[in-house]
């Protein structure tokens, strides 16, 4: 199927510091300032689906994309359950984001075939589709996610990546990328906030072999990672400055960019997703 969602959207990892309460006042300030859509990442804390529904249950028009749920957490047939119930729940607002790591090896198989199975499984479960997308980085995933499924979202990642995985998928595939930001300060402060949220990636072979891809040495990834790293992976600044990152990777061929607020959810946040959601209109 063709992928249609709104050129902007959010990709939110507050859920996992907030209890559900929290989280439910959380996302209807998102969608009150006019967010139309959130990625939500499975991190270290809530889980996937259960944390989908949560949102889902509290917004009315806000589509919700787990982005990305974990495959290795689940057996294909959970996973296409819980994506069907969510879908038929909520008609229209819900997408189904798979993922894999490098982890997979210490099953005996690598990630892409472990993904072409999952997937094999998912359609086995699930009579009527429901839209849905990998994250991938490596060319194999990358080109499985342009056969196999609706649409690939990327994490972490320069608009020269962004630009590689548009020729890889093709022209029309959907494509969001993830962009961290930190509003508000300037780039020293901004630098200091990033690389308290970084550190975990830092740990992450995967995510290190990605960036050694992008042209990363082992000194920019070297705890806490080099300011060359940093710089390149979050925008700061003002909206309209955050704003010109997220041009850059629309330029670059992303159909849609996801911001991801950096920094400890308090109420300067909060102002800050509200001033992004108008600023946050794709223009050319």
């Amino acid at each position: 199927m063709t992928l249609t969602l709104p050129v902007t959207a959010l990709s939110i990892a507050e859920p996992d510091g907030l209890d559900h309460d929290g989280v439910v006042r959380f996302v209807r300030v998102l969608e009150e300032s006019g967010h139309p859509m959130v990625w939500i990442p499975e991190v270290t804390g809530r889980e996937a689906f259960t944390t989908a529904a949560l949102v889902l249950g509290a917004t009315r028009r806000m589509i919700v994309g787990n982005g990305v749920a974990r495959a290795l957490e689940r057996v294909p047939k959970s996973a296409a359950s819980a994506a069907r119930d969510l879908a038929a729940g909520h008609p229209g607002r819900y997408v189904l984001g798979l993922g894999v790591s490098g982890a997979a090896r210490e099953r005996g198989v690598g990630p892409l075939p472990f993904m072409r199975d999952y997937l094999d499984g998912i359609d086995a479960t699930l009579p009527r589709r429901v839209p849905r997308v990998l994250g991938a980085y490596s060319a194999g995933l990358t080109r499985l996610a342009a056969a196999r499924a609706d649409g690939l979202i990327t994490f972490l990642v320069t608009p020269e990546h962004t630009r590689w995985a548009r020729e890889t998928i093709g022209p029309d595939l959907f494509l969001s990328v993830v962009q961290w930001a930190v509003v508000g300060r300037d780039r020293a402060a901004a630098r200091d906030v990033a690389r308290e949220r970084l550190a975990y990636y830092l740990t992450l072979p995967h995510q290190i072999a990605k960036l050694t891809r992008l042209g990363f040495t082992e000194a920019d990834l070297a705890p806490p990672g080099s300011d060359r790293l940093v710089d390149a992976l979050v925008a700061c600044g003002t909206p309209e400055q955050v704003r010109e990152a997220l041009r850059r990777q629309y330029d670059a061929g992303a159909t849609q960019v996801a911001v991801s607020l950096v920094g400890p959810l308090d109420d300067a946040k909060l102002d800050a997703y509200r001033a992004l959601a108008p600023s946050m209109e794709r223009t050319n």
